[in-house]
């Protein structure tokens, strides 16, 4: 990985709308601007130019109750309190550091029109269908914290990608996962499965390439 250091809040969200990135390790606390602030400022810079939202995963030393809504709130995809393990930082990072954060930057940025991610749909149905095998997973092992971080990743992006529907579903599975419902989660899930699945016919997705245990 390519990696760049900024100072404060304030160098990160200049440093992000002049540069390419794939995904954002966030501090919360940091001098002249923090990182809650910093990532509603990204986010709202993404809106105004109808980007895809580039995963922001969130760095706290504190684990307050609350530091987890405040920054998925703020638009952190990620929630990690510190000191941080390796092997969950890079598992994290192996989750969300997908092709589609700078290549939809490189992609828009060489497009005539900002609004047209046509060309990156296939790929994001296809990462659609990577979370809710993911998702199947961790709801067989009652893992409610990853099905909640990767709901509310698919509620953030489905707008952003043109599908408003892939965001109401996956609000409807976040807010299953939220009340602890194993058969409203699992609903949830083969909703959101069936209507990727058409959606992938629509733009010429292969079924073949669908995720074992995804309908």
């Amino acid at each position: 990985h390519r990696i760049d250091i900024a100072e404060n809040g304030a160098i990160a969200c200049t440093m992000f709308e002049t540069g390419i990135y794939d995904l954002v390790l966030m501090d919360r606390q940091m001098p002249v601007m923090d990182g809650l602030t910093a990532t509603r400022a990204i986010r709202a810079w993404e809106l105004s130019l109808q980007r895809p939202p580039v995963p922001i995963i969130a760095l706290t030393a504190a684990a307050l109750k609350g530091d987890r809504e405040a920054c998925l709130a703020a638009g952190c995809s990620a929630f990690l309190t510190k000191p941080v393990k390796e092997d969950v930082l890079l598992e994290t990072i192996r989750g969300y550091a997908t092709p589609t954060g700078g290549l939809a930057r490189k992609q828009v940025l060489s497009s005539a029109t900002v609004n047209d991610h046509s060309d990156l749909v296939p790929m994001y149905l296809l990462n659609c269908r990577d979370n809710l095998a993911a998702m199947s997973a961790a709801l067989e092992r009652s893992d409610l914290e990853t099905l909640l971080l990767l709901a509310h990743r698919m509620k953030g992006s489905g707008s952003a990608y043109g599908f408003p529907a892939i965001t109401d579903l996956a609000a409807t599975l976040e807010a299953a996962a939220e009340a602890d419902s194993p058969l409203a989660i699992r609903a949830a899930i083969d909703a959101l499965s069936a209507h990727i699945a058409g959606l992938g016919e629509l733009v010429g997705v292969d079924g073949d390439q669908g995720v074992p245990g995804i309908s």
